[in-house]
């Protein structure tokens, strides 16, 4: 059965933020990492049947969580061409 996950990035201002955020609001282990490899590791694990909603982009993010958040997208695209069951899409 599919579990669906609506993540909602608007206040979001860091990488820990987003990573509460994320502990929040997926099933994540106990020993989860706090970091995206950590974060691909769960998905590829545990991920299958799950769909991860992304929305309300952050407003004004600093440069640097800016490229994170594309790192965290360019992740998450490796995760779910690997995993058949997975989706994750990211919307405004």
């Amino acid at each position: 059965m599919e579990k669906v996950f609506y993540i909602d990035l608007k206040d979001i201002t860091n990488k820990s933020e987003l990573h509460r955020l994320l502990s929040r609001e997926l099933p994540l282990p106990d020993y989860y990492g706090n970091n995206l490899d950590a974060l691909y590791d769960v998905l590829t694990d545990n991920g299958d049947s799950w769909n991860l909603i992304f929305y309300n982009q952050p407003k004004s993010p600093s440069e640097e969580f800016e490229k994170y958040l594309g790192k965290l997208r360019k992740m998450c695209a490796r995760a779910a061409s690997e995993c058949d069951n997975l989706q994750i899409r990211f919307f405004p």
